[in-house]
């Protein structure tokens, strides 16, 4: 496995990110903590290094059972983690302020059972909050010690240009893929010249890319892909089965799970350090990790 680096730092991480929405449960149905374990020491096992979660992601579930699954593995992994977000009376709301951000990281390094922090993210902007309180606090808690790189989450460029001036910014996580390509007009450039990694979300757009849909799915109301991902209603359908036919017809070709067609379809630009992917089986797991094991050529992805 070829190992990239992540933004200015010494770390190297591996192409693709073992995600931990899912772990919390919320928003994703019934999940096993056992099973989500299981997943977690697998994808070490099969060298994947990179582990990133959330204190919103269940109500710190995902921490938890990360840091239960680490057990004495810590020194095989890189955790990024994330603060800013709070659930309040109506939905959830960002808080990126000192005070907050102060609590959050005590909590996280508490429920992940660690010392430092290897990557803090702000989950989203907070536009109410002044950037300078921001990463002010963030600097200060990196000269504690308990974090050890600084990374934003959901930033736009001309964001990152802002907050880039303040302190040093390792990483933009935002979301990347067939259906979402955004960002390549103006982040991924800025990015490049910048030595800021890229760390994509929702490659495969909440499962619709891996393949298993053939007619559009029903999910009750509350699970993530009814709301946060955009790809299953009706009007959007018949364009993404026309893009999931394309990832299939290359995946019978190289016999290879549709899934890792999408994720590698993200992994072929240098500026992503690694592509997030979250499941919560074992096969989905194996699925994700072949991406890593081959490279598109310009030809399939001109048919994508």
């Amino acid at each position: 496995m070829k190992y990239r680096k992540l933004g200015r730092t010494e770390l190297e991480v591996s192409p693709v990110a073992l995600g931990s929405w899912v772990f919390g449960g919320e928003g994703w149905g019934d999940v096993d903590d056992a099973e989500s374990e299981k997943v977690i020491k697998e994808a070490i096992d099969k060298g994947i290094n990179f582990i990133d979660t959330a204190p919103i992601y269940g109500d710190g579930r995902a921490e938890k059972v990360i840091g239960k699954a680490l057990g004495g593995r810590r020194d095989e992994i890189i955790i990024a983690t994330k603060c800013g977000l709070e659930k309040k009376e109506k939905g959830i709301g960002a808080n990126l302020s000192a005070k907050f951000i102060r609590e959050e990281v005590e909590r996280s390094l508490y429920r992940l059972n660690v010392d430092m922090i290897d990557l803090y993210q702000c989950h989203w902007p907070d536009p109410s909050t002044s950037l300078e309180e921001t990463f002010d606090e963030l600097k200060k808690i990196v000269s504690e010690g308990k974090v050890r790189y600084i990374g934003i989450s959901n930033f736009s460029r001309d964001l990152l240009e802002k907050t880039a001036g303040m302190a040093p910014i390792q990483s933009d996580q935002v979301e990347y893929s067939i259906f979402s390509r955004g960002i390549e007009e103006d982040l991924v450039p800025f990015c490049g010249e910048n030595d800021v990694s890229i760390l994509s979300y929702g490659s495969l757009g909440g499962g619709i890319l891996s393949g298993k849909y053939k007619e559009p799915p029903r999910f009750p109301k509350g699970d993530a892909r009814s709301f946060f991902y955009k790809y299953y209603n009706e009007q959007f359908w018949e364009k993404a089965r026309k893009a999931v036919t394309a990832l299939e017809e290359i995946s019978a070709k190289r016999a290879v799970p549709t899934s890792s067609v999408a994720i590698n379809w993200v992994l072929r630009k240098k500026e992503v350090a690694s592509c997030i992917v979250g499941c919560r089986t074992l096969k989905q797991l194996d699925d994700n990790i072949k991406a890593m094991d081959w490279e598109l050529t310009d030809e399939e992805v001109s048919t994508v």
